[in-house]
């Protein structure tokens, strides 16, 4: 192969190696309760949107792994061929000009994969220390909504919050409280937090 047409191939792995960087490479749509996510869509609870992040954390560990390996093979390759031309050139003067020009590219392409890999492993890490502490915050969120006592309510078309309140012997301040609602106005189909005795 011709010095030219390695270049362009390790051009070409430049530039997946900048796509990678940037998460451009990563796209598709998810599933989560058997419900269809398209990209940039956010599921409404935090459980979904956690499964929905560890979901993609797994897309892009198994995207980027495959595009690490790929890359590997790719540099075992040069060094095969490169092993195949130092043995033909050992009396051409113009083939082992060449030869040390790959081989200076291939050093530039090993230190680009351990810069990727650096890059990726920070990455990666720094996704799952934030997804584990959504974790804990949706777990201690959801231990202190057990001990708390209380009713779950659907609104039907037409209830207001007063009604609902002297149904359930509390006060419209407690049903806003308990649900972080900014005022009385309801959606039919909307759930309500009831707080109990």
């Amino acid at each position: 192969m011709r010095t030219f047409e390695i270049r362009a191939s390790m051009a070409r792995g430049g530039l997946l190696g900048a796509l990678l960087g940037t998460g451009l490479l990563v796209s598709g749509c998810t599933t989560v309760d058997g419900k269809i996510y398209w990209p940039g869509e956010q599921p409404k609870t935090d459980n979904a949107r956690q499964e929905l992040a560890a979901q993609q954390a797994q897309r892009d560990v198994a995207t980027t792994r495959s595009q690490i390996d790929g890359l590997l093979q790719s540099q075992a390759r040069l060094v095969e061929r490169l092993d195949r031309l130092d043995a033909q050139s050992r009396d051409q003067a113009k083939l082992r000009d060449d030869l040390v020009a790959m081989r200076r590219e291939l050093d530039q392409a090993h230190s680009e994969r351990d810069a990727m890999r650096k890059e990726i492993v920070d990455d990666l890490t720094a996704r799952i220390n934030k997804y584990m502490a959504a974790a804990t915050s949706a777990t201690k969120s959801g231990n202190a909504a057990v001990k708390q006592n209380g009713y779950m309510h659907k609104v039907e078309a037409g209830q207001k919050l007063a009604d609902i309140a002297k149904a359930y012997h509390t006060t419209p301040a407690a049903i806003r409280k308990a649900n972080n609602l900014k005022d009385d106005n309801l959606k039919a189909g909307q759930t309500l937090f009831i707080p109990g005795e």
